[in-house]
C-alpha cells in the first residue's frame, strides 16, 4: 500500500497568546540581567556579603532557566 499524506497548503496562524519566534523572552532576560548585576557586585565585595550575593546570582540563573524551559507537568502529561 503506498504512503498517502495530506499536506497543508499554508501554515496555520500562530495562537494569539504565544510570542513570535524572533521576539525575545523578557521574563528570561530580566533574570539574566539581574544575575549579571548581582554577580558583578559579588565580585567587588568581600566576606559574607560576597557569598550572599553569589548565592543570589545562582538563584537568579536558576529562575532564568525555569522561565526558559517549558513546564512539562511531570506525569500529568503522560498518555498511554
Amino acid at each position: 500500500m503506498p504512503f498517502l499524506a495530506y499536506v497543508h497548503a499554508r501554515d496555520p496562524d500562530p495562537p494569539e497568546d504565544r510570542r513570535a519566534v524572533w521576539e525575545p523572552n523578557w521574563r528570561v532576560w530580566r533574570w539574566v540581567l539581574v544575575a549579571v548585576a548581582v554577580g558583578y557586585a559579588s565580585a567587588h565585595t568581600q566576606g559574607a556579603v560576597s557569598a550572599l550575593l553569589t548565592l543570589t546570582a545562582f538563584v537568579c540563573v536558576c529562575q532564568a532557566g525555569a522561565e526558559a524551559l517549558p513546564n512539562g507537568d511531570g506525569l500529568r502529561e503522560h498518555r498511554q
